[in-house]
């Protein structure tokens, strides 16, 4: 059994999925967040979804491929199935990363209010409760079981995947110098359109693609917000998280490689972290305040975010030891 009241909580810049799993990989001792979140920090929009994201591979992906991590999903069949799953990983010492609708959790604004995918981590079990611990919120508590049971068949939860999430025994992982250069280096060519991802049409990706992405929200903007709410409350907190990413790469070498860090290129960090949480923060307020004069303020955001990202995204490329060499 785990000491409920001595669950560490991960930092604030993540996402609700992300976390989670962070605050497994804290449950085993693992507390160096940067090397699992600073690997990906560039932009992708996908038009067919109108979402945004600063990641090429998915979590789950990129910490397999980096550092061997395999995190395991295990299917769940009905009500029965769930409850008996649970109460055997959590009687084992396995903790669990459960999904459930947003809308059932009392501890947030959006109970009964928002239908959306979110996601919670289950210690213990006892007497017909399970103790959640929700990160993104920083909440922990017992909850009654049949809250997790209608969160988690929930429509919104049925549309992705009815899946419960698992870390096996992991160690820390060994980053050196060599192996930032090539983070930063992947970021770069990424965001600088000198690559382009396989699979992605490069119109969608890096620089190119915020312009092809203001482009088209400003298409979406002349049309009454109420109609695509859910685009707006979802582009909030996918740029917040882009904002983050650009905080972690600038944390992952601040502690692998702090040499090739000046005061400048920090700075340049600060702006980009903070201008994309901005925009972050002004979708939100279009969404939930139904102001559509708030749109220009974001179209002028991410004029300047273009800048920004031109400068800081130059500025990384120019201190890689492979530029120097004429390599790139």
């Amino acid at each position: 059994m785990y000491k409920l009241d001595h669950i560490e909580l991960p930092s604030k810049h993540l996402t609700c999925y992300e976390s989670v799993l962070m605050t497994l990989l804290k449950a085993q001792g693992i507390h160096e967040e940067s090397a699992f979140m600073g690997t990906q920090a560039t932009f992708l929009f996908s038009p067919d979804a109108f979402s945004i994201s600063a990641k090429v591979s998915s979590v789950d992906d990129n910490w397999k491929r980096l550092y061997g991590f395999e995190i395991n999903s295990v299917s769940i069949l009905d009500e029965a199935d769930l409850q008996q799953k649970l109460i055997a990983l959590l009687a084992e010492g396995t903790p669990v990363c459960v999904p459930v609708d947003l809308f059932v959790l009392p501890h947030t604004l959006h109970h009964q209010q928002l239908h959306q995918h979110h996601y919670v981590n289950l210690f213990a079990y006892e007497n017909g409760r399970f103790y959640m611990v929700c990160p993104y919120y920083r909440y922990q508590g017992w909850v009654d079981a049949q809250l997790i049971v209608t969160g988690f068949f929930s429509d919104v939860v049925r549309a992705r995947a009815t899946q419960l999430i698992t870390i096996p025994p992991c160690t820390r992982p060994e980053i050196d110098e060599e192996q930032v250069n090539e983070i930063i280096e992947d970021n770069c060519q990424t965001m600088l359109n000198l690559s382009s991802p396989d699979s992605f049409d490069p119109q969608y990706v890096g620089l190119v693609g915020i312009t092809t992405f203001t482009n088209q929200l400003q298409q979406l903007a002349e049309q009454e917000i109420m109609h695509h709410k859910d685009i707006y409350v979802n582009l909030s907190r996918h740029a917040t998280s882009i904002g983050n990413s650009r905080y972690w790469l600038h944390q992952l070498i601040q502690n692998y490689h702090p040499n090739i860090l000046s005061s400048e290129l920090g700075q340049q960090f600060a702006n980009s972290t903070q201008a994309w949480k901005a925009v972050g923060m002004q979708l939100g307020m279009v969404a939930h305040g139904q102001r559509p004069d708030i749109m220009q303020r974001v179209f002028s955001s991410l004029q300047t975010i273009q800048q920004q990202e031109t400068r800081l995204f130059n500025s990384l490329l120019g201190v890689l030891p492979t530029y120097e060499q004429g390599i790139l």
